[in-house]
């Protein structure tokens, strides 16, 4: 999704906290709004289903994108270890030890 964002010109989006122009400039802030428009879109676009409540609503993609990096990187360690505990608790019921096959 990095890449796809760079290829679009919207790389800055997600390694900045870039906040709506306060000018009074109308062509700034529609440039803004499409781009952001578009970095949503891709974002969205990007994720499961299940994790787009995580991310919706937040006001920048810098936010987006942190929450997603929080979100992925904390799952990895769940990930390894929860087929592990899944195993062990099966066991546990059936009152096999970890080593029985």
């Amino acid at each position: 999704m990095d890449a796809i964002l760079e290829d679009n010109g919207l790389k800055e989006f997600i390694d900045t906290d870039i906040m709506k122009p306060t000018t009074s400039n109308a062509n700034d802030q529609a440039e803004w709004k499409k781009f952001v428009a578009n970095a949503r879109r891709i974002i969205f676009e990007g994720v499961r289903d299940h994790i787009v409540s995580n991310i919706h609503g937040k006001e920048t993609m810098y936010t987006m994108w942190q929450v997603l990096i929080d979100f992925f990187h904390n799952s990895s360690d769940h990930r390894k270890l929860a087929p592990k505990d899944k195993l062990q608790n099966i066991k546990m019921q059936r009152n096999e030890t970890l080593g029985s096959n």
